[in-house]
């Protein structure tokens, strides 16, 4: 696993240079800068993202002549979700085990960005590389963080750069992300340990403060280049529901999932409740193919399907207790999935 502290001196690094350069081309300049921090840290992430970039780009090239409404041009672009599978099985197709740190998030962001660029009405075949280079190889997310497309950068970079707001805010939200991750995570870790039901609930904490706060340096330090990310992490303690709760932890990943899983299985006739828990599945499956994640997903997925939905507003105290079932489950189903199974 890549130091998070490492990871936000090295993004400070690149931001001297970057000051040099103008501010359409920060974004691939800041991909490769994190290409090369990721070939020193975890070279065969680097390798794997790098194939699956070219082979977005050549599905891309193909599916570009077809028309818009060529079922090939619209799902063709999945095939790159099966490179996520080389992060669990590669020790078993290759014969040893590589660091792949990362690289499930940068194929979702590749995934993304190539969907994108087929389904955008302007021609951008010139500038196909450019984005999905700088989609899966940004810096500050080259760890962990929010996922996003390479056009979304595309976006900003022809706004032109804006100026950024409390800048005291920015570098307390790093300084607060690097507590979390480097600091809280290993400590609260280590309570509780072969105390159950008590290290539950610590393994949990520890987990959060390490993505939220990995996800705070991620977003942070984005804007320090000028681009602003998707925001990940929502107060999700304060989730009245599990569909509140997707809406607050991850929030980029499960828009993600429902954008690009649910909506084009929905669409082609699979009911609302049977389309959510395919796409949680597949969330859990994401993580990691294992048989904990695989009952993660399939959980998720059906108290997404059958929560109870309320035509009123409930009584206080029901909301006390869907709040406190929620969180509970969430902490049971996350103990499940990473310890127990």
């Amino acid at each position: 696993m890549i130091d998070p502290l490492a990871h936000v001196i090295a993004t400070f690094l690149a931001l001297v240079l970057a000051a040099l350069i103008p501010h359409r081309s920060r974004p691939s300049f800041t991909a490769f800068a994190g290409f090369v921090f990721l070939a020193v840290y975890a070279s065969g992430s680097a390798a794997l993202l790098i194939l699956t970039l070219f082979e977005a780009l050549l599905i891309c090239r193909v599916v570009i002549h077809l028309p818009r409404s060529n079922k090939w041009r619209k799902y063709l672009p999945y095939i790159l979700l099966l490179n996520l599978f080389f992060v669990d099985f590669h020790r078993f197709l290759l014969g040893f085990y590589v660091d792949t740190v990362g690289a499930s998030f940068a194929i979702i962001r590749l995934f993304m960005t190539s969907k994108q660029l087929v389904a955008s009405r302007k021609d951008l075949r010139g500038e196909y590389f450019k984005w999905l280079f700088a989609g899966t190889f940004y810096l500050p997310a080259i760890i962990i963080g929010p996922v996003f497309s390479g056009l979304d950068l595309r976006k900003q970079a022809l706004k032109g750069e804006q100026r950024l707001k409390r800048v005291s805010r920015t570098y307390r939200h790093i300084a607060s992300g690097l507590i979390l991750a480097v600091l809280v995570s290993p400590f609260v870790g280590n309570f509780g340990e072969d105390r159950f039901p008590a290290e539950m609930f610590w393994q949990f904490l520890s987990l959060f403060a390490a993505f939220w706060g990995q996800s705070l340096i991620a977003e942070n330090t984005s804007l320090l280049f000028g681009y602003k990310l998707p925001q990940n992490f929502n107060k999700p303690w304060l989730a009245q529901d599990i569909r509140d709760f997707w809406r607050r932890w991850h929030a980029s990943m499960a828009q993600f999932i429902m954008q690009y899983i649910y909506l084009p299985l929905n669409v082609n006739g699979i009911s609302a409740k049977l389309a959510t828990i395919i796409a949680f599945v597949f969330m859990g499956l994401w993580h990691e193919v294992a048989p904990g994640y695989l009952i993660w997903g399939v959980s998720h997925g059906l108290l997404m399907a059958f929560w109870p939905e309320h035509k009123q507003e409930p009584e206080r105290w029901v909301r006390w207790v869907e709040r406190t079932v929620t969180l509970s489950l969430v902490v049971t189903l996350s103990y499940v999935a990473n310890h127990m199974l």
